[in-house]
């Protein structure tokens, strides 16, 4: 029986992790401590470069900008591919000595490219929606202004977070899809929307309870300035294993999602005809026989 909440999902995915602790602490250290440790210590590099240097160049500022976001796409998607694919077999496989850490890291190559293309799709549909959004206030609108100041600014762009809060939900599964169905492009939305049917409340919350995280520890830190190296490197892993917890969520409702449906998990990898989807926590227990 799936779980009925999200808490039930994050016991799952944690219960997972817990099992499996060196391997997947050492993925989130490779791929997910360098966004985290680079994001909280971007304050203190700021107040640095503004007491070293005096004269801002745009073009230098540009190229750190396309520098910063290509690190950050580099690691976040192999951070995103390696853990997806660890929980997803570890989860599915009843034989774990076969899945280890070489396993998750040869997974990259395979899935690195789609998963760009498809995060760049998703991207491109956002910042359109957004832009058009925009467009189509000013065109209406002839005094911003006044719209900008209070809380006239929040009934204006409220429209735009429904619209986005709508298509990051029904998108919750298309990294999981690029990554264990070996599919890119449109087809990963199209399949998430369908698989996530009965399930948009537990998306739902892990969106808010996540994205609460997250901005949590955007907020600590944006405007923070710190030295302390002991303090950077404990809360850079505590923000990494945030994001490893919301990709292990998302892989276990996945793999729920699919047994809601009656889809068949087919383990590929391992070329068998007969594989058994046992999962224990407490009294709750999923098992299916292909």
């Amino acid at each position: 029986m799936a779980p009925q909440n999200l808490c039930g999902f994050i016991s799952q995915s944690q219960h997972i992790m817990k099992a499996h602790l060196l391997h997947f602490y050492t993925l989130s250290l490779l791929f997910l401590f360098p966004i985290s440790s680079s994001f909280i210590l971007s304050p203190t590099l700021f107040h640095l470069h503004q007491q070293i240097t005096t004269n801002t160049n745009p073009s230098s500022l540009i190229l750190f900008l396309l520098l910063y976001s290509l690190f950050i796409s580099l690691f976040s998607t192999c951070g995103v591919i390696s853990i997806t694919y660890s929980v997803f077999h570890f989860f599915i496989n009843d034989q774990p000595a076969m899945m280890n850490l070489r396993s998750a890291i040869k997974s990259i190559p395979a899935s690195f490219f789609p998963f760009l293309t498809t995060t760049f799709i998703s991207q491109a549909v956002f910042i359109c929606i957004s832009f058009s959004y925009a467009l189509l206030l000013v065109l209406l609108t002839h005094n911003m202004a006044e719209l900008a100041r209070g809380t006239g600014l929040f009934f204006v762009a409220f429209p735009l977070l429904i619209v986005l809060m709508y298509l990051q939900v029904n998108w919750t599964l298309v990294p999981v899809i690029v990554v264990v169905e070996s599919c890119w492009g449109l087809e990963p939305f199209r399949r998430s929307a369908r698989l996530i049917k009965g399930m948009k409340g537990v998306a739902l919350s892990s969106l808010f309870f996540y994205g609460f995280c997250t901005g949590s520890c955007a907020l600590s830190f944006f405007n923070g300035i710190t030295f302390n190296w002991a303090i950077i490197v404990i809360c850079s892993f505590l923000f990494a294993m945030i994001m490893a917890s919301n990709i292990a969520v998302n892989t276990v409702l996945y793999i729920y999602c699919k047994a809601n449906h009656g889809e068949n998990i087919a383990d590929k990898e391992f070329g068998r005809e007969y594989v058994n989807l046992s999962f224990h926590d407490g009294n709750s227990r999923l098992s299916c026989c292909l």
